[in-house]
Formats: structure tokens, C-alpha cells, sequence
């Protein structure tokens, strides 16, 4: 027997289920506008780091810089494409059948509010990134290392010592000159009590250290480089300097940069740059330039213009601290007076004069020989010992050969280690825009990279992302009039 049971519903009952769910519809909805801010925030969060995701792989792999480029292999200038790509991740994420969205969130619009590019602020970016690239890897007690061999290398004395053989040169030969015009006029007056046999006459030495110094600096006036290492390795590499980024005009980000490196930021930027950028001794087989960190430091056209630089500044080290070391040696000191004395013997009064010259052109040539060493992979110390020296002042003649080098200082001090110094009198925005010549440089000379610019690539951005939604639980009282929700998320991210 099949029974059927009857229900009733009153209108009063009616009514409060009626406010009852709109009140659990009302919470609902309250709830998921709640949810979309949260989702809006996700999945800009996860466009934003797929973006920024897409870093230029040649950039990091060698020289450990994050950044995008803005055109993406193309010669399109700024942040369109990047907002496109965004505005398609976002759009994915939301997509019920691709996502894993369930709240009919609509990306509407994607703005890059403010963006950085590696240029910005004089090369800052390049030093915020390669500061922060090292901090990674260097403790503090290196920071410190670095920071003391600076303070050592551009601590020496700096002495005009070519001057000085110049001049101690020109004493002897005007002291010459005026001997000989003695002479003469002793032998062409009627005084019989004077003759040119009453004055002394010059001496000789065997060498003349001057005649050494002579030889030298004519030769390296002529060819610097043919004097100091073997031609045929030097790199042939050249450039035009007018189209790169330290000479030509940029194109700027929208953001501000401050820049607020102290001392350590510089050792640690140093420090990154002798890592990560190809040099004369530490061939890193980039495109483009060899010699990098020569560039950093002269910023000449060609490879071997910039190394040409750099040997004469080393030249300019050695030939301070190797002067020094003469006079605070006593043999090499007596040495060198015993030598002026003897080639100012007819003029005893230029004899100090003479004595300057001797030291510096001794000190010219024991450079030399310091540079060539230094080249060919040897250590030299930053100011030597007697016991490390190793040209003789009475046959520098026979150290002119180019095979001729300094003798290997157990505990000296390496090439790369004197950049450090040549490194640090340049200012950090210099070696920042010189840093972003040599990566456009490098990439240029890729097939993928050859339409990069320094001043395309991003690094910094500050993106807002435009959302819309409809109602869903309102709705069902609403019929569906309302306007529904605009939800705005915003995100500053940076390498």
C-alpha cells in the first residue's frame, strides 16, 4: 500500500526563506569578490615572474646580468610586446580550460606604470646588477682584500720619471755643448794662458743607462705593444664608439633610480667585472671584444688600441714603484751615483741632475721588463725588493730585446690583479656605460642578438593588471542588471 504524504509551505515561512537566502547569496558573493582581489593578485604575480622568466640566456650565461629584451629578437623599442606577453599569461591563467580558474576573473588591460633599463641612471643598473651578482659570491673578508690591494697599488708615489731622465739628459748634453764651446773659444783667443787642454773632458761608461732610455722610449713611441708582448696574439678586433651606448643617445626607462654604492659596492662591482669579462691573460670566448676590461679601462675603437692604454698606465705603476725602489735601496742607490758621477765628471755641479736621470731611466727599463713578465702570465710585487730585482744600470742596453723579462717574484702580484687598481680611478658610472658597450657589443655580434641594445633591456618594472568580473550569486535576484566588479592589481618586480 503506497502512502502519500502532504506538505505545506506558508507565506510567512516563504518570506523568511526568501531573506534567509539572500543573506547566504549576499555572504557568497561577498566571499568571492573577497577570492577574485586574491586571484587578481596571483595571477598578475604569475605573469609578472613568467615574464621575467624570459631573460636574455647570452646575457646571464656570460656575464651573469638578468634582463629581458624589450623587443624580443626585433628592433621594437619598449614595453609593448612585454605588456602583450603579460596580458597572454594572465589570460591563460584565468581560462577555465587552460588555467585553473573557477572564478570568471577577465584579464581587461595590463600597464607598465614604470620600467628600467641597464642604461638608466649612467650605467646604475649594470652596477646594481653585477654588485648584487658578487655579493653572491664573496665574503666580507674579500670585500676587504680587494679594498686593501686597491689601497696598495694607487697608494705608490707617483713620480714623472720619463721627465726626470729627460731632463737629467738635456743637463748632461747642454753641459756638453757648453764644455765644447769652451774649448773652443780657449783655443781661439790670443790669451795664451788659456787652452782647451785645461778642461776636463767627458767620460764614458761602457752603457750609458741614458742611451738605454733613449732606445726604449723610442721604441715604445713607435709600437708600444711589438715592445712588451708578441704581436701576432694581440687581437684585431675593432668598432665603431659612435653607436655605442656611452656615445650615442638613449632611449630612457620611466622609473627612478638611485644610485647609492659606497666603498664596498665599488670592490664588489670591481670584483664582478674582472669575473665575468674577458681580458689580455682570461680569454672567456665572448662574441665581440677580447680584451674587455682593457676596454672598461681605456675605452679606445680597437683591442689593441685599449691594451695599448692599459700597458702604458701599468708602465706608469712600475715606473714609480721600481724608482722608489732604487732609492731606498743603498747598492742599487750607490750604483746609480756611481754612474753619474762619472758622466758628469766635467761638470760636477749637474752631477744631482744627472743622478735623477740614471734612477729614472734605470727604473724606465726595469719597468719595461716588469710589463713583459706581467703579460706572459707572471707575477710582479708592487714595489720590489733588492733581491727582486732584475736589470743591471751598466748594460740596460742588453735588456731592449722584446724576450727580455723581470725575473718571477714568488708572492707578486698578477695582471689581472693590477686592473683592480687601474679599475678603481674610474668612476662607477664610466665603467657602467663602458660594461653596457661590451654586452651590446657581444650580443650584437651574435645571429639571435644582433638587434639587442643595452638601452632595450629591462631589468625593473612596476605593472598594474586590469580585471573584470560579473556578478554570479547576486545575479540571481538581480536578473543579471548589474554592472559587476573592476578589480586592479598592481606589482613592482626586479632582478
Amino acid at each position: 500500500m503506497i502512502y502519500k504524504l502532504k506538505g505545506s509551505l506558508t507565506v510567512f515561512f516563504a518570506l523568511i526563506l526568501v531573506v534567509v537566502m539572500t543573506l547566504i547569496f549576499t555572504m557568497s558573493e561577498c566571499i568571492r569578490v573577497y577570492e577574485l582581489n586574491d586571484f587578481g593578485q596571483e595571477y598578475l604575480d604569475m605573469a609578472v615572474e613568467s615574464g621575467f622568466s624570459e631573460y636574455n640566456p647570452y646575457l646571464w650565461a656570460n656575464y651573469k646580468i638578468l634582463a629581458i629584451d624589450l623587443g624580443y629578437g626585433s628592433e621594437n623599442i619598449g614595453p609593448s610586446i612585454f605588456s602583450q606577453r603579460l596580458m597572454d599569461y594572465a589570460k591563460f591563467n584565468a581560462n577555465i580550460e587552460e588555467g585553473s580558474s573557477f572564478a570568471r576573473l577577465n584579464p581587461a588591460g595590463v600597464t607598465v606604470n614604470q620600467y628600467q633599463v641597464l642604461t638608466d641612471g649612467k650605467g646604475a643598473g649594470v652596477a646594481f646588477l653585477g654588485t648584487k651578482a658578487a655579493k653572491d659570491d664573496m665574503a666580507a673578508q674579500i670585500i676587504d682584500g680587494i679594498q686593501g690591494h686597491l689601497d696598495k697599488v694607487n697608494g705608490i708615489e707617483k713620480v714623472q720619471v720619463e721627465s726626470k731622465a729627460e731632463e737629467g739628459s738635456s743637463a748632461l748634453e747642454n753641459a756638453k755643448n757648453e764644455l765644447q764651446e769652451k774649448k773652443a773659444a780657449a783655443d781661439e783667443d790670443d790669451d795664451p794662458n788659456t787652452s782647451s787642454a785645461d778642461y776636463t773632458e767627458p767620460e764614458e761608461v761602457e752603457d750609458n743607462p741614458l742611451d738605454a732610455f733613449k732606445l726604449m722610449k723610442e721604441a715604445l713611441s713607435k709600437g708600444v705593444l711589438a715592445q712588451v708582448t708578441n704581436v701576432d696574439i694581440i687581437s684585431g678586433a675593432e668598432w665603431d664608439k659612435s653607436v655605442m651606448p656611452s656615445h650615442r643617445k638613449l632611449q630612457v626607462g620611466t622609473g627612478e633610480f638611485e644610485n647609492s654604492q659606497n666603498i664596498a659596492d665599488k670592490a664588489l662591482f670591481i670584483d664582478y667585472l674582472l669575473t665575468n669579462y674577458s681580458s689580455f691573460s682570461q680569454d672567456k670566448n665572448h662574441a665581440g671584444m677580447k680584451y674587455e676590461v682593457e676596454y672598461l679601462i681605456a675605452g679606445k675603437e680597437s683591442d689593441a688600441q685599449s691594451l695599448a692604454v692599459v700597458v702604458g698606465e701599468l708602465l706608469a705603476i712600475r715606473e714609480a714603484a721600481n724608482f722608489a725602489t732604487i732609492c731606498n735601496s743603498n747598492e742599487l742607490s750607490l750604483q746609480a751615483k756611481s754612474v753619474a758621477a762619472t758622466l758628469s765628471s766635467f761638470n760636477p755641479p749637474i752631477e744631482p741632475v744627472v743622478e735623477g736621470a740614471v734612477i729614472a731611466s734605470w727604473a724606465y727599463i726595469e719597468s719595461v721588463l716588469d710589463v713583459r713578465l706581467l703579460l706572459s702570465g707572471g707575477t710582479v710585487p708592487v714595489v720590489k725588493n733588492k733581491n727582486q730585482w732584475t736589470s743591471d744600470v751598466m748594460h740596460l742596453s742588453s735588456f731592449l730585446n722584446v724576450n727580455c723579462k723581470a725575473k718571477q717574484c714568488k708572492g707578486g702580484v698578477s695582471y689581472e690583479k693590477y686592473l683592480i687598481g687601474l679599475l678603481a680611478v674610474h668612476s662607477t658610472s664610466t665603467l657602467g656605460m663602458r660594461a653596457c658597450d661590451v654586452m651590446e657589443n657581444a650580443l650584437n655580434a651574435t645571429e639571435d642578438y644582433r638587434y639587442v641594445k643595452a638601452d632595450n633591456l629591462m631589468f625593473m618594472a612596476d605593472v598594474t593588471m586590469d580585471y573584470s568580473a560579473d556578478e554570479m550569486f547576486l545575479s540571481l535576484f538581480s536578473g543579471g542588471g548589474m554592472e559587476g566588479y573592476t578589480i586592479s592589481k598592481s606589482r613592482q618586480i626586479t632582478y
